[in-house]
């Protein structure tokens, strides 16, 4: 908010000078504009989500979905942002498909949140490693990056609201600590489980095990 309003000043301050705004300087405070506000929208939108969640009012649509095309097309939609980063992503599976029961839309999001905080936190020249592994009645998925790590003593309360012990300086990475709440709610409606093994300054490792067959909402 700070920084939308900032911009509007300074646009209608110079509007009001003489001095005219050029195109190029002008696109570019809309562009700050633009990013800003679709960051405020996100984040009221994990707010609103995260209320839903804890009065038990969300909800999942389940049916059967190939858990591999989910997470790749996820990580692959990231894929120019995180090499625009000069970070390396690979992704790796040991099964070419594998059908469960999920909701496509919610384990995409859980995906993406997952991958573009490790782009976040991950240092140009670092890698990003998604994996998919078949374990028969499960699936495990891990996002592991070479980034700045966790502190083992903040590996519970990472999935906490609004908590950013990741980086004191996330939230002007455009951070609010609500990704990985909301990412373990839908994991855990799922009936699956996340968790995270990281040291500080040696890379995270974010870990979801689903069920491939959970009873339809």
């Amino acid at each position: 908010m700070n920084v939308i309003n900032s911009i509007e000043q300074l646009i209608t301050e110079l509007n009001k000078s003489e001095k005219e705004i050029s195109k190029d300087k002008l696109a570019h405070y809309m562009d700050v504009l633009k990013k800003n506000s679709k960051r405020l929208l996100n984040l009221i939108n994990n707010i609103i989500d995260t209320n839903k969640i804890e009065h038990g009012n969300y909800k999942i649509n389940l049916d059967k979905y190939d858990i591999v095309y989910i997470v790749e097309e996820a990580a692959l939609g990231l894929k120019e942002y995180i090499e625009s980063r000069e970070i390396e992503l690979i992704i790796d599976t040991d099964v070419e498909e594998k059908y469960i029961i999920c909701d496509e839309d919610e384990i995409d999001r859980c995906i993406v949140n997952l991958v573009s905080n490790a782009a976040k936190f991950t240092p140009e020249g670092g890698k990003i490693e998604v994996n998919i592994t078949d374990l028969d009645d499960k699936v495990k998925i891990s996002v592991k990056d070479t980034g700045i790590g966790i502190d083992e003593k903040y590996h519970k309360s990472i999935f906490d609201r609004f908590n950013q012990v990741i980086d004191p300086d996330s939230e002007t990475k455009g951070g609010s600590g609500l990704g990985l709440t909301i990412t373990k709610h839908i994991i855990e409606l799922h009936k699956g489980e996340i968790y995270v093994k990281s040291k500080k300054d040696e890379g995270s490792e974010f870990v979801i095990i689903l069920p491939s067959t959970i009873e339809k909402i």
